[in-house]
């Protein structure tokens, strides 16, 4: 339920990381070369954070899926 939706992130991320750069070429005076690598490390660090919460579920959902498997197991072996 708390969990935010990855497509705020991906958007997000770019867009207030392109407006520190924007600000900061302004105050330099310099072409908009930091705008533009700012926003792409906005994304690819909003891509890599995804990914990585998204390994982490599906290994946590594995290993409750064994330990279930473990539970059958030991039940039917009982009976």
């Amino acid at each position: 339920m708390h969990r935010s939706h990855g497509s705020f992130e991906l958007v997000m991320s770019p867009v207030l990381l392109a407006l520190g750069g924007l600000g900061i070429d302004r105050i330099l005076g310099s072409t908009p070369w930091i705008t533009v690598i700012a926003a792409i490390l906005g994304f690819g660090g909003a891509a890599i954070k995804i990914y990585c919460q998204y390994s982490y579920a599906m290994a946590e959902l594995d290993e409750k899926r064994v330990e279930a498997l473990r539970q059958r197991q030991l039940a039917g072996d009982g009976s």
